[in-house]
């Protein structure tokens, strides 16, 4: 019962990994050539949660 612990938390850090990296590579893949203002909108949105969410995976590898 005390490996549910972390296997939850492991799940978790998989979870924060990946979201976090297709995040980013959004980031660096994301075009708009019609609205350039939505463009950056969308652009900043994906860094802040790529981050957040590699911020995320950190914390629960240090969890673990």
């Amino acid at each position: 019962m005390a490996n549910i612990i972390s296997a939850i938390i492991f799940a978790l850090l998989v979870a924060a990994g990946t979201l976090g990296v297709t995040s980013l590579a959004m980031y660096l893949l994301h075009r708009n050539p019609e609205d350039r203002d939505a463009q950056q909108r969308q652009r900043i949105e994906y860094a802040f949660f790529g981050v957040a969410a590699l911020i995320v995976m950190l914390l629960m590898w240090y969890a673990l």
